[in-house]
């Protein structure tokens, strides 16, 4: 199906439209037109004309982007389709809009893609939010400085006041944002509600309603009172006497779109706006990019967020156009969190920075704390910007800038860069320094030294510099076509950033799950730059190297010493090692306990067949030789001391490897159950031996266009049930017309589940057909919500494509998860995880999973059986577990390790083989009578 048609096919769903062409989650696309000597209005007529044909009629809105029509015959229009959610995955999006390029004979086609790209670390995001999954190292530990004004003072600002006590009176900051809330903090700031607008909702209240469920709610309450609140309160913003224009275009500022905010822009633009700051980034957008050349135009300054927790410079501020502010702390080193590169021009106070606080409404509306995040770079900059422009009289400025034939933009850039206070021993990749106002001020402008002609921008918008930052050095494609593939490009690279992907030759790879479209897919292979196919021909994901630095903690290594001691000592427990002395453990460590631990090994070196392994045992032994010497006195490299947690995480849980072999019933599906792996675990496994096999043949992988997706199992009395999770289902299938409780699912490409012990058996292969149930929540991009029920029934073809019929159907217990301490096994596929911790550096941690290949032969996207306990009971239809798990797993089996070998679980988050969540199916069955009469 061609995205076309595809689209066309979800159009026939959709209902009346009702909501704004802005509206968050709503299916939209941003048109480029050339229509010379056309005006908007007689270009939309002529493109109205043309869509019916393409997607049906009365199926869409169409709108300029634009208030004021472009000199040059170039037009932007928004395309919104009625009564549809952006439920479709990127790759999908990006293909239709190259179909809309084509029939339409557009420049370009962008879709908005919801790009979950910009997060400002707060203290109260807790573990499982998605997003945060990378973000929790660049939250910087501690407390903001008792001086409320720190930033300020640090800034130069306080300073500046004193040079020009105007402090920004009379300049207009416009604020692209998700509006603001009562505060008093801004209570008697200079606020122009007249000119304000909300592009989300509709009209001039650009009000924040601190929606719950957003990631940011109040954001931008918090970045307006950074650079512009009153002096009256308890804080103060950089320019408390400018007027501050807030516009309500983001929703919050994880998901960005392109179009919402380039229209913000322009809105800003057209009310005279003098500085515009977006404390806000995503991905690269040509109407975007033309909406800050056009402010650039226009005299304004623009100021932009370089991005948190990423690495890279995110869009808009990577943009030529765009002023990037990186972020720096109290002692003037980098924020730890702060993106950098070649495009951050300078930086800003981003740890720390005292900020309105406000994300409820039930929130003390009083409350003042201290923000991290480029966010208040940003806003703190928004502010010394318009005290510079106060100070020298905008219009001289202009003057000025004329004179040098050069932007205001350029000339206040060169300004802040040239007085910028540049810190000992100052990063490389922060720009010229930290921003100072009041050398700043102190700087005639004929002083000011300029590059000479207009500055002018990259084809490559700020795509050549990210694509170093992630892939590493290479030869750009200027020829490449960026109108058609800039925006998924830019996708790419911040999923892959955000996966934790180093820079070529310094790591194996590390992918993310993001798939590219055809259309990228195809230009990117005979692309000049072999980047850009390393970026597009994606074959999967494999687990990074290591990196080798001392590792001297003690008490790190003493855990991981007790630890050792459970398989190194007879009829040790984990229970009895945690509460054995550390001399007696490090003693278990001679010459006969080190060859209990290495014993496995070496039998699974026997069979595996991997050359770097023998050389992994060897160190693995010296490593333990160390630590019955020294102890926790053992100086050990990063390698050895991660390869011995593992061993000391993975001791009676392991991951074995099912395999087919040939019995006297046949072939089947069966593990080595003489593993001494298997531990505590080795008898129960041999006596329910024969039970396990039929399990295994029940348990799939199920694959979207050729791609590991989950796991899943069969179910229910009525024959082609598969169960899996919805976040599974998410990744193959769209929700129509809405997210929440939709009619019904569209598959995004042909769907497969597949019973074989490597997913690559035709006769063991079954179509999906079609979706029967799922929880009515979204979960993908969402917060770990145990309310969410992360479930999905779906209908596979009876018969396989050769003719097999499908396994039979696994019987689910009837009684719930009680308590802790119940053996059970997971099975399933696991694969590598496309998001890696990180380290207070904000160094990939290469974890216990890294090393799960070498030492235990784990093949990732294969069936493993991991045998465990039930550790607690965490929600009314959750209980927590320790099996051995991996994010291929969602979707597995979870049954228990004896009796009937029911299924008690259905698998759907883990976190690092530490907490492992399973939905407890006899709760979700009472719970929902309409999935209990499906498997009836």
């Amino acid at each position: 199906m061609t995205g076309m048609n595809f689209l066309r096919d979800l159009a026939s769903s959709a209902g009346v439209e009702d909501r704004q062409i802005y509206a968050p989650e709503r299916l939209r696309f941003v048109l480029e037109a050339f229509r010379p000597g056309k005006d908007p209005d007689q270009a939309k007529r002529a493109l109205a004309r043309e869509i019916p044909a393409l997607i049906g009629e009365n199926t869409f809105d169409l709108e300029p982007l634009f208030e004021q029509p472009e000199p040059n015959g170039i037009q932007f229009f928004v395309l919104a389709m009625r009564g549809l959610d952006r439920t479709l995955p990127p790759e999908q999006l990006f293909a239709i809009a190259a179909d809309l390029r084509h029939a339409l004979k557009l420049i370009s086609c962008e879709p908005d893609i919801g790009a979950d790209v910009f997060v400002d670390p707060e203290p109260e995001l807790p573990p499982g939010v998605e997003s945060a999954v990378v973000d929790a190292y660049c939250l910087a530990e501690g407390k903001a400085p008792p001086d409320k004004r720190w930033a300020l003072a640090t800034a130069g600002v306080i300073a500046a006041w004193q040079i020009n006590p105007a402090k920004g009176a009379g300049i207009v900051i416009a604020q692209p944002d998700t509006g603001i809330t009562d505060h008093p903090e801004l209570t008697d700031a200079s606020l122009d509600r007249t000119n304000s607008l909300n592009i989300l909702e509709g009209g001039a209240d650009a009000t924040d309603p601190l929606r719950a469920g957003t990631a940011n709610p109040g954001h931008g309450t918090a970045t307006g009172s950074v650079a512009a609140s009153a002096e009256s309160g308890s804080i103060a913003g950089a320019a408390p006497r400018a007027t501050l224009v807030p516009i309500r275009c983001i929703e919050d500022v994880k998901i960005f779109d392109g179009s919402p905010v380039a229209k913000a822009v322009d809105h800003a633009v057209n009310i005279g706006a003098h500085v515009i700051t977006m404390s806000l980034g995503g991905i690269w957008s040509r109407s975007l990019r033309r909406a800050i050349r056009k402010a650039v135009e226009h005299d304004v300054i623009v100021i932009a967020a370089a991005g948190n927790c990423v690495g890279l410079v995110v869009w808009p501020a990577a943009f030529d156009d765009a002023i990037a502010v990186g972020g720096s702390n109290v002692a003037d080193q980098m924020w730890k969190g702060s993106s950098h590169g070649s495009k951050i021009d300078f930086c800003a106070p981003a740890e720390f920075v005292w900020r309105a606080d406000r994300k409820s409404a039930a929130d003390p509306r009083g409350k003042v704390s201290g923000g991290q995040g480029t966010s208040f770079a940003a806003a703190l900059t928004a502010g010394v910007a318009a005290l510079w422009l106060s100070h020298f009289d905008r219009p001289a400025v202009i003057i000025e800038a004329r004179r040098r034939s050069t932007t205001v933009q350029e000339l206040f850039r060169a300004a802040a860069r040239q007085s910028a206070r540049r810190p000992a021993h100052w990063q490389a990749g922060l720009g010229a320094g930290v921003i100072n106002a009041a050398a700043l001020l102190a700087l005639p402008l004929s002083q000011v030294e300029t590059a000479g002609p207009e500055f002018a921008s990259s084809d490559a918008g700020g795509l050549e510099s990210a694509l170093e930052t992630v892939l590493g050095p290479g030869q750009f494609d200027a020829r490449f076509d960026l109108s058609a593939h800039g925006a998924e490009i830019s996708a790419l690279l911040v999923a892959d950033a955000k996966a934790g992907r180093a820079p070529a030759g310094t790591a194996a790879e590390a992918r993310a799950f993001t798939r590219a479209s055809c259309g990228l897919a195809e230009a990117a292979g005979t692309a000049r730059d072999p980047r850009l196919a390393q970026l597009a021909l994606r074959t999967g994901l494999t687990a990074p190297a290591l990196v080798t630095n001392e590792s001297m903690d003690p008490a790190r290594l003493a855990g991981i010493i007790k630890g050792l001691a459970v398989s190194s000592s007879a009829g040790a427990t984990p229970e009895s090692a945690a509460g054995m002395e550390l001399g007696d453990a490090q003693q278990s460590l001679d010459a006969a306990g080190r060859d209990k631990i290495i014993e496995p090994l070496m039998k699974r070196l026997e069979t595996s067949g991997r050359p770097g392994m023998a050389q992994t045992i060897s160190d693995l032994d010296e490593s333990l030789y160390r630590l019955h010497r020294e102890g926790t006195a053992a100086r050990l490299t990063e390698s050895a001391t991660i390869n011995l947690e593992a061993l000391v995480s993975l001791i009676d849980r392991p991951a074995l490897p099912v395999e087919t072999r040939q019995s006297p019933q046949g072939q089947v599906q069966m593990i080595n159950v003489d593993d001494p792996a298997l531990g505590g675990f080795g008898k129960l496994v041999m006596i329910v031996q024969g039970d396990l096999e039929q399990r295994f043949a029940s348990v799939g992988r199920i694959d979207s266009g050729g791609t590991h997706i989950g796991s899943g199992f069969v179910v229910g009395k009525k024959s082609g049930l598969v169960v899996t999770n919805r976040h599974v289902l998410e990744s193959l299938a769209s929700p129509v017309p809405r997210v929440v409780n939709p009619q019904r699912w569209i598959l995004n490409a042909p769907a497969t589940i597949d019973f074989s012990p490597h997913a690559d058996d035709a006769q063991q292969r079954f179509v999906v057909e079609e979706v029967l149930f799922a929880g009515p929540q979204p979960i993908l991009r969402r917060m770990i919500d145990f309310n969410k029920l992360d479930l999905a029934l779906l209908r596979v073809a009876a018969t396989s494509t050769t003719g097999k019929a499908l396994p039979p159907a696994i019987p689910i217990a009837a009684g719930a998860v009680t308590g802790a301490a119940q053996n059970l096994f997971v099975v399933g596929y696991p694969a590598p995880p496309n998001a890696l911790p990180r380290d207070e550096k904000g160094l990939i941690r290469r974890d216990v999973v890294d090393r799960l290949r070498e030492l235990f032969g784990l093949d990732y996207h294969r069936k493993y059986f991991s045998p465990g306990v039930v550790q607690r009971r965490s929600h009314v239809w959750v209980f927590d577990h320790d099996a051995t798990t991996l994010g291929g797993n969602s979707g597995s089996l979870t049954a228990e390790l004896g009796g009937r070998l029911e299924g008690i679980g259905l698998h759907f988050a883990g976190d690092w083989l530490r907490a492992n969540h399973a939905h407890n199916l006899a709760d979700v069955l009472a719970a929902e009578p309409g999935l209990a009469a499906l498997l009836a």
